[in-house]
């Protein structure tokens, strides 16, 4: 009897756990959608680039997706096939378009962070430390050889129409390599900047533009070709060079990118799904107490 109690103490502080989880990601998504001054994206104040979200289908669609972490970190702790977490993925996916009237707000997000939240039920299998490390470590173990070669990918996707069209990667390559972007990229933008400001939407920003720098977006590909990815990089770049959110003028320096993106239409997607990860697995630090 004493083992069977054990046990069952040990199952509900995993759903606990996973509750916990599911909270953070939900949060990490509403604080991406919250953050101001993003190019092309839809924040409180604007619509940017899109005629047909704003922001309150976004928090439509977060309340939609409350449980579905939860579960697919459930999921990872029981260590269940690839299949199962993708049409576990593709029933949230279907309670989100059903939700915002068949727009895509947070289909990106229902990938990559239901492979983190499943990667995070990995990391309380195996009784190891709740970081973005070990989170990256647990997806390129598990689930990088199968998400190259055995996921099964919709040819009709932006994200596949690109790949064949042009030759660049999505969010598949991405996840598949424990999401090296962010940890390379976007998380040291991010602690950087917050260590010196201790200012979270200037962090955030930084870490945004410090992805729209480098990533392969096939939101900015699919809307303007090549050249607009080129032109995306650059102006990013460019930003960073001019001291990026330290500059004393920062928001009127990104007022202007504003403006641009939203006249010629580009929304720099693949960024804002990564920003997403990045705040995420900065909760999971502060929640469980480890820190990058």
């Amino acid at each position: 009897m004493h083992m069977l109690a054990s046990s069952e103490v040990l199952r509900l502080d995993i759903i606990s756990t996973a509750e916990r989880l599911d909270h953070l990601a939900c949060m990490a998504l509403l604080d991406e959608a919250s953050l101001e001054h993003k190019p092309g994206l839809v924040c409180p104040s604007s619509q940017g680039s899109h005629s047909d979200m704003d922001f309150s289908l976004f928090q439509s669609s977060v309340d939609a997706l409350q449980g579905y972490f939860q579960a697919q970190c459930l999921n990872g702790y029981r260590n269940v096939e690839l299949e199962k977490i993708r049409q576990c993925g593709i029933l949230a996916e279907q309670k989100m378009m059903s939700a915002t009237r068949q727009i895509n707000t947070h289909k990106g997000a229902i990938f990559n962070l239901g492979f983190a939240s499943a990667a995070a039920g990995q990391c309380l299998a195996a009784n190891s430390q709740l970081n973005a490390g070990s989170i990256s470590q647990k997806i390129q173990n598990t689930w990088r050889y199968d998400l190259l070669n055995h996921l099964q990918r919709d040819p009709n996707s932006h994200g596949q129409r690109m790949r064949r069209q042009y030759g660049i990667t999505g969010a598949i390559e991405e996840v598949a390599s424990g999401f090296k972007t962010v940890m390379e990229v976007a998380l040291p933008a991010y602690t950087d900047i917050y260590a010196k400001t201790a200012n979270i939407q200037q962090a955030s920003i930084q870490s945004l533009f410090s992805l729209m720098a480098y990533v392969q977006d096939t939101n900015i590909v699919w809307r303007g070709g090549l050249s607009a990815l080129y032109l995306v990089q650059d102006i990013a770049k460019q930003f960073l060079a001019r001291g990026g959110v330290l500059q004393q003028h920062w928001v009127k320096d990104v007022s202007k990118i504003e403006n641009y993106f939203v006249q010629h239409r580009l929304s720099p997607g693949g960024s804002a799904d990564l920003l997403g990860v990045t705040l995420f697995l900065l909760k999971v630090e502060n929640e469980f107490r480890n820190h990058i």
